[in-house]
């Protein structure tokens, strides 16, 4: 019976999550504690003490109960799966075998800042326009529902003869009105259908290959996610972590079903004793083609690693430069759909309140 209770509090704990500048934190506090030379149990404890965080509270006590049962901190970290990952326990497992600790956790906490970095460069190109979309919508659809109807029934009480762009105007606000349950009903389907579709492990590797051909989008999400391997496999090999686990750990670390099939297949071969670069396409540079996943600057950088023993400073380097593209890439979008929406929503407006105006202009002819 207590063992049974035991699972069933270690389940729960396991849905402990903390966000990312929480992790950056903890990790922050951690190592500057660890370099002052305090063991690893007392540095766990003075952070437990400070902390306000309910989550990093009820984490840090079971982390230092299961650290001192099984001398093992890595382990510990293991059952926290929604607030660590593959890279994280790669690092602190390498760690107990150096002994570099304070290193480690420097490193892990330098990789989430430029992951969060990485995920509010892609959310700033997308939020303005999102905002202008939205009050946008919201100003077309309360118009259709509530200013339309009065005016429709102002010229039925005129007897105007309403011309074509204004009747069709006005038959778009009748069946907004009649069936809006109905279409906030399919957007809700649809919108739970996309999450459903997006998780689930038979249909994710089709929604994350159809995502990498989303217009104008894909050169985003391509170029994070070769920022991220770049970034994930020259920090894991750098610290010491041998080729077969950076790539499994990248594979997870990229969070795309489509990449990670083509890395496991890569590792496959790596196993078997094949080039990296050669498996990533760097022989395709003889027929002018090029490899779907990776791109031959990226191979061409691991070739020449692979023949002076650099990879990983490469990989490093090829990561900055990836990282300086990504920039470039999101204030061209960014610059490119501000007046693309501005204008799409000057003309959906501007054709309501022409159609709203036609019927005046008509009456005014008549007299």
């Amino acid at each position: 019976m207590e063992n049974f209770i035991e699972k069933i509090k270690i389940s729960l704990k396991k849905n402990i999550k903390i966000n990312s500048k929480e992790k950056i934190s903890f990790f922050e506090q951690l190592s500057n504690l660890i370099n002052s030379w305090i063991p690893l149990s007392n540095s766990l404890k003075i952070i437990l003490y400070q902390t306000k965080n309910k989550n990093v509270s009820q984490m840090l006590t079971t982390i230092i109960e299961n650290t001192n049962k099984w001398g093992n901190f890595e382990t510990s970290m293991r059952l926290f799966p929604w607030s660590f990952n593959e890279f994280d326990f790669a690092i602190i497992e390498m760690w107990e075998i150096t002994g570099k600790l304070g290193y480690s956790l420097e490193t892990i906490k330098i990789k989430e800042e430029k992951n969060q970095e990485l995920k509010s460069k892609i959310i700033s190109a997308l939020i303005y326009p999102s905002i202008i979309i939205f009050l946008a919508t919201s100003m077309i659809i309360a118009f259709m529902l509530y200013v339309i109807p009065k005016i429709e029934k102002m010229y039925k009480d005129a007897r105007v003869n309403l011309p074509s762009l204004t009747q069709y105007i006005i038959d778009i606000s009748n069946f907004l009105q009649k069936n809006l349950i109905l279409l906030i009903g399919l957007f809700l389907i649809v919108f739970v259908g996309i999450k459903i579709f997006k998780k689930s492990k038979k249909t994710k590797l089709y929604y994350d290959k159809w995502i990498l051909y989303f217009p104008i989008f894909w050169k985003i999400i391509k170029k994070k996610i070769l920022t991220l391997f770049s970034s994930t496999l020259g920090t894991l090999l750098e610290n010491g972590i041998i080729i077969n686990k950076s790539l499994t750990v990248c594979g997870n670390a990229l969070e795309n079903e489509y990449y990670k099939k083509e890395i496991e297949k890569i590792i496959e071969w790596v196993s078997l004793g094949k080039d990296l670069s050669t498996l990533m396409g760097i022989e395709m540079i003889k027929t002018k083609k090029e490899n779907p996943f990776f791109p031959i600057e990226l191979s061409s950088i691991v070739k020449i690693g692979e023949q002076t023993g650099n990879l990983s400073w490469l990989l490093v380097k090829i990561w900055i430069k990836f990282d300086k593209e990504l920039d470039i890439v999101v204030k061209n979008i960014q610059t490119a759909i501000e007046p693309v929406v501005i204008i799409w929503v000057g003309l959906v407006i501007g054709t309501i309140i022409l159609a709203i105006m036609l019927p005046f202009f008509n009456m005014v002819n008549v007299i």
